[in-house]
């Protein structure tokens, strides 16, 4: 097992293509670094992310690893091939040692507060850095993540490090703020026990929606990995207590959740699906909508939906 801290290419970079796709928590690679994802990184790894902002070298998520599939195995599996839209599943030719890596959905963090990568963090991950002389700092690290092949190993105590650094959930206040959490959620403390407490909130509304609905409420997929609790009213404009209530809540796919969390589609007072003009007739085949989709909603569910259509589906609608 071993986890790693990797240099990824901005979309710009990349043919406009997003990989790692954080929206899905997948990342695809190939050849050499391919290889090594095949070989090296099982489930329960943790995969960091860096990118260049301006004038540092900066952490900005990380996956906790569920799988690692080879290319031809994923594509043959067609509940991914409906769900994930990670570039390497849409290319028709296969390279060698493609692979993907999926990321566990409650487990893995796009960070709001990117993480900088310099001197003082890889001495204290024990990460040796040469830079020349004329070298900035961030010409050293970058010049020492590509020596690695943009992937630096991290052994168990580097990872804990890391965690302690950018994830929350793993400070040694996490098991009290879950208690008190599960009674009532009080944002009015610090900014990082609001960023705990969104974080385990949403995390005990995802439980709560799975106890009430189990599948997809537009395609019915059934299986919890890939299963998503979208805030019908979304959580950074719900107050305390919209953000728990299972009324405000969809159990959808990633692909659905994807449209519906940014306003392509949304459903009307009868449950009867709402579609964007923006989506023509190709893209609603390939993701996987069409006009006679319904779905039935209680009253407050109704209240909340109706919030979604004025704020969100409309808005979107005149973009």
């Amino acid at each position: 097992m071993t986890s790693y801290l990797i240099q990824y290419i901005d979309p710009k970079d990349n043919e406009g293509e997003e990989d790692p796709l954080f929206s899905e928590y997948t990342y695809g690679d190939k050849e050499n670094r391919g290889n090594t994802l095949k070989t090296e990184v099982l489930k329960g790894d943790f995969l960091f992310f860096n990118r260049s902002i301006e004038d540092k070298v900066c952490i900005t998520a990380f996956y906790e690893v569920v799988e690692v599939l080879e290319i031809q195995k994923a594509k043959m599996d067609n509940l991914i091939m409906r769900n994930y839209r990670n570039p390497h599943l849409l290319r028709s030719n296969i390279q060698e040692n493609e692979v993907i890596v999926f990321g566990h959905p409650d487990k893995s963090m796009i960070l709001d507060t990117p993480l900088e990568v310099n001197m003082a963090l890889l001495e204290e991950l024990s990460i040796k850095l040469e830079p020349s002389p004329n070298q900035t700092e961030k010409a050293a690290i970058s010049s020492r993540l590509k020596n690695y092949g943009r992937f630096i190993p991290l052994d168990d105590s580097q990872v804990n490090i890391l965690l302690g650094k950018v994830n929350p959930l793993h400070t040694t206040s996490f098991l009290k703020l879950q208690k008190d959490l599960e009674i009532s959620i009080v944002l009015d403390k610090t900014e990082k026990d609001l960023v705990v407490k969104a974080r385990i909130g949403q995390s005990i509304f995802k439980r709560t929606l799975l106890a009430v609905e189990k599948k997809c409420r537009l395609c019915g997929v059934s299986d919890e990995r890939f299963l998503v609790a979208s805030h019908i009213k979304p959580w950074s404009q719900s107050n305390n207590q919209e953000r728990l209530d299972v009324d405000n809540g969809l159990l959808l796919c990633p692909n659905h959740d994807a449209l519906f969390d940014k306003g392509h589609i949304s459903f009307d007072e009868d449950g009867l699906i709402l579609i964007s003009d923006s989506l023509d007739k190709h893209s609603k085949i390939f993701l996987n909508i069409n006009e006679t989709m319904n779905i039935r909603m209680k009253e407050r569910q109704k209240q909340y939906m109706r919030w979604h259509r004025e704020n969100i589906f409309h808005i979107k609608q005149y973009e």
